[in-house]
């Protein structure tokens, strides 16, 4: 694996709420990961589960929000002046 490639396995590992099996994979790899190292265990030192899954929720929320087609058409008539009706 390249540095990236590491980097984003690190990453993936903390999104995914591993992060036990994150802390093992930087360890593992510390010299692989040069500088990234140290910022990679402040992640892991800061991740807070909790904040993640409200963030988790208001992006799935937004997607969804945005995939509905009738509030997308609402807002196109909005910006062209149309009434709603």
């Amino acid at each position: 694996m390249n540095k990236e490639e590491l980097i984003q396995k690190v990453k993936d590992l903390i999104g995914e709420g591993n992060v036990e099996a994150a802390q093992k994979f930087v360890e593992e790899h510390k010299d692989d990961l040069g500088d990234f190292a140290d910022k990679a265990k402040d992640m892991i030192t800061n991740f807070n589960p909790d904040e993640f899954s409200e963030k988790a929720k208001h992006a799935f929320s937004d997607a969804k929000d945005a995939a509905n087609a009738d509030g997308l058409v609402d807002k196109i008539k909005d910006l062209f002046g149309k009434d709603n009706k």
